[in-house]
């Protein structure tokens, strides 16, 4: 009959607990949660294109269009950014000296991509936002009569 070395048992059930605690100890922690807060859009920007309901769906781009939009983040709570916006456009019309957007308001950026904004006129839209490369996009999906993609270029 063979005797098993104790040596050997005791290194194989060293082994056996080390991996045991190990694995265990790893399980009540809790997981590592990525960044989920939108990114901070504050900065001065310049108008790359605009494309909207206003240009009977025309890309204008410059010297064509003119514009800018300055965004201040106040507040992140969660999944949501709020800030202050002020927006300026300037492009041309076939009918007269042309038209220019101009107006202050809030907004709203989500981690989702979502986007809102209010001008203190009461005007409210809905949409969504990408930033690259300092490249802000954002695209107008209500109300129907403000449908517009806007590209813009921090400074």
């Amino acid at each position: 009959m063979l005797v098993p070395d104790a040596g050997r048992m005791d290194l194989r059930l060293a082994a056996t607990v080390f991996t045991a605690i190990f694995l265990a100890a790893g399980c009540g922690e809790e997981p590592i949660e990525p960044d989920d807060t939108p990114p901070d859009l504050s900065g001065s920007y310049t108008l790359v294109s605009f494309t909207s309901t206003f240009t009977a769906g025309d890309t204008l781009t410059p010297p064509a269009a003119d514009g800018s939009f300055t965004l201040v983040q106040t507040s992140v709570l969660e999944q949501e950014a709020m800030g202050t916006l002020d927006l300026f456009i300037m492009f041309p019309s076939e009918t007269g000296p042309g038209t220019t957007l101009e107006n202050e308001g809030v907004y709203t950026n989500r981690f989702d991509g979502s986007w809102e904004q209010e001008f203190t006129t009461g005007f409210q839209a809905l949409g969504t936002f990408t930033l690259q490369n300092n490249i802000l996009t954002v695209v107008v999906t209500e109300p129907a009569l403000a449908v517009s993609t806007t590209v813009w270029r921090k400074q």
